[in-house]
């Protein structure tokens, strides 16, 4: 290596399959970036701030502001995560996120795909860069402690300036928006909870998005739809008076697993992964003497404190009408037999009435039959346990927000 730069070192770490020491304040070893203070990457080689600017220049930004260290750190870690969970994690953990133009470019960087990359700048660049703006911090500075104009000439001519002065639309400024949300509101209370409310029509929010529409060009001034226009009235009603009917042990939902003791989640291990948030093999389990449950409960703690049951079960042979009632979603291990003698045995059908996830390997793909029908990949890291928890929020995310949509009816 011609330089020690994190950067160099982050690259040559991370082609070598080599870990980096995240130290906390009293040089104690950490396995969380947020909770360090120094990273170092060898013995020989000296610690870095954990917020060290490094020589990754972010795309499109303002003073060829660059990445930090802590910032590609994280994102090497979290690379299977998809964007969505990736910037979940970062809010979760403090720690700025790698936009999406430049993921790819760093990622490709940091691994070897590619030896240079239009975002890299040299060291000396970098601090002949950093030199000037400390000269021009100066300069402004400077600019600022000249004494008031004396000169009654002077004084008009900087009023007049002022006084053509405008505010630049700011990122705080752009989000204080004038557009009226009252429609929007008003369908996911009739959609989700199943809520009567006043239509757009009858109330004043809903007069006041008419008007903007018909100030639209090209709008021809009709009033606007009724707020469920977008779902069949007889559906709708369906959905509600189903939720209606049901018994509280109706509505909790149910998620079916494999039965098969090779498939990556069983009733073996079901449990500890949705609730502990912590991977572990099914075999494993299965060696240890760990008898196979029937059902398997689990409880799921939600960020409001509440606690929320949900039946597992890997067998459908007793199932009644109710209990398909409150299938929301099903772990599929990639083949036909899994679905025989349910109520939707074809992919098709089985796959428009619930939930399915397709649980792998990150390193892995999907394949034939399963890569052919409409799941979500949930992908485990084969040695990483720290990475689970993010695949949990990713599973219960996406779960969410499909019972909302489909399930509204069950308690979730």
């Amino acid at each position: 290596m011609s330089t020690a730069d994190p950067l160099s070192l982050l690259r040559e770490f991370t082609i070598s399959n080599k870990p980096v020491s995240l130290l906390d304040a009293g040089g104690q070893t950490v396995s969380n970036i947020s909770d360090a203070k120094t990273i170092q990457f060898s013995e020989t080689t000296k610690a870095f701030p954990r917020d060290a600017a490094t020589n990754f220049k972010k795309t499109n930004a303002a003073d060829n502001e660059t990445y930090t260290l802590e910032t590609l750190i994280f994102l090497v870690q979290n690379a299977q995560l998809d964007n969505s969970a990736y910037f979940k994690e970062c809010r979760a953990r403090g720690i700025e996120h790698v936009s999406i133009v430049d993921r790819r470019k760093i990622l490709d960087y940091l691994t070897g795909k590619v030896d240079q990359s239009p975002n890299v700048v040299s060291v000396s660049k970098q601090e002949k860069r950093s030199h000037q703006d400390v000269v021009m911090e100066e300069t402004s500075t400077k600019k600022q402690r000249v004494t008031p104009l004396k000169s009654d000439d002077s004084i008009k001519l900087v009023k007049e300036v002022l006084a053509r002065e405008r505010e630049i639309t700011t990122r705080s400024t752009v989000l204080k928006g004038t557009k009226n949300f009252t429609h929007a509101i008003n369908l996911a209370k009739q959609l989700v909870l199943g809520k009567e409310v006043p239509t757009p029509s009858s109330s004043s929010a809903g007069r006041s998005h008419a008007a903007q529409k018909s100030a639209q060009p090209g709008s021809s001034g009709q009033k606007p739809a009724n707020a469920a226009n977008n779902i069949k009235p007889t559906a709708k009603s369906a959905i509600t008076s189903k939720g209606s009917k049901l018994s509280s042990k109706d509505k909790i939902p149910l998620i079916i697993v494999p039965a098969a003791p090779t498939a990556k989640f069983t009733l073996y291990n079901i449990k500890k992964f949705l609730e502990d948030q912590t991977y572990v093999d099914s075999q494993v389990l299965r060696e240890e003497g760990l008898k196979k449950p029937e059902r398997v409960t689990v409880e799921r703690k939600k960020a409001n404190g509440q606690i929320v049951p949900y039946h597992i079960v890997d067998s459908v042979s007793q199932f009644k009408q109710t209990d398909w009632n409150r299938v929301c979603c099903v772990f599929v291990a990639g083949q036909l037999w899994q679905f025989k003698g349910w109520k939707w045995e074809k992919p098709v059908e089985l796959f428009s009435n619930v939930k399915g996830f397709y649980p792998k390997w990150n390193s892995d793909q999907v394949n034939a039959p399963a890569s052919e029908w409409a799941i979500t990949e949930l992908n485990i890291h084969r040695s990483k346990r720290h990475m689970d928890r993010a695949t949990v929020s990713q599973f219960w995310d996406a779960l969410d927000s499909y019972n909302a949509t489909h399930k509204p009816y069950l308690n979730f």
